[in-house]
């Protein structure tokens, strides 16, 4: 396995009914005083597990030279449930919550390849013209992309802690 993230991750499958990145390792630069993951490197796994899901919808780096058009993350959340260690191995989910004129919601999931959920993340992610530096409305072939995803998408629950409120448990 390469040691550049960012050169892997760029496609996708579907297993079990998610849609789930290619496989990533916990590299050595990313483990912290703890001897497990750094949090902020949970934030770098979800943003390289994004790419097969925005490279499936046709929004990645030929969208932004063909349109001049982008994405930009306008809220992001990570609940983390499990230590990942080094060497771990996780995939990434992708599933589209809902769909607006300039904005979609998201949700990931950072599974564990035996199995279990080490954190989630959700995540509005906004359409965003480069020259203007503005949000925009999608073009008419990417809207269609993401509804048509979403639908596809809309046959299994949305995952429970989806909107979940931030706080403190009693």
């Amino acid at each position: 396995m390469t040691h550049d993230p960012y050169a892997r991750n760029m496609t996708g499958e579907m297993i079990d009914g998610r849609f789930l990145s290619e496989e990533m390792e916990i590299l050595p630069e990313w483990i912290d005083f703890n001897g497990h993951l750094n949090m902020a490197y949970y934030g770098v796994l979800f943003d390289i597990g994004c790419n097969h899901g925005f490279n499936a919808i046709g929004f990645g780096a030929d969208y932004r030279r063909d349109h001049g058009m982008t994405s930009m993350t306008a809220d992001f959340r990570i609940r983390y449930l499990r230590e990942l260690l080094l060497g771990d191995r996780v995939r990434c989910s992708f599933r589209i919550v809902k769909v607006g004129t300039r904005a979609f919601h998201y949700c990931q999931e950072l599974i564990h390849s035996d199995g279990w959920v080490a954190a989630t993340a959700e995540t509005v992610n906004l359409h965003v013209d480069m020259e203007a530096r503005k949000v925009v409305p999608y073009t008419d072939k990417l809207r269609n992309a993401l509804e048509k995803m979403a639908a596809e998408q809309a046959s299994s629950p949305v995952p429970d802690w989806v909107g979940l409120p931030l706080g403190v448990r009693s």
